[in-house]
């Protein structure tokens, strides 16, 4: 406690979540994001920030996602015409 705060605990490298590693080397390095939370303080790993895509609950990387409509999804979930709808917004 420091000051009549408490401290949270340095996991160091790992992933506060699933508490993988997530150091140089690891595969998890490059897309590790840091992160805290009641307990922990660390990294967030790239498999525990995606989330559901809403058309294949198939989970969903940082930065990789369209929000269509109210929708959060893959590219590939568009169907045909909302991708050729989406490629005319891409370049109008």
């Amino acid at each position: 406690m420091k000051r009549g705060i408490p401290m949270n605990k340095d996991v160091g490298d790992k992933c506060i979540f699933c508490f993988r590693d997530t150091s140089f080397g690891s595969g998890r390095f490059v897309n590790r994001i840091p992160a805290s939370d009641d307990e922990y303080d660390g990294w967030a790993c790239p498999e525990c920030m995606a989330y559901e895509c809403d058309r294949c609950n198939k989970p969903i990387d940082l930065d990789c996602d369209i929000d269509w409509e109210d929708e959060k999804i893959h590219e590939e979930c568009l169907t045909p015409e909302e991708y050729i709808q989406y490629e005319k917004e891409l370049d109008p």
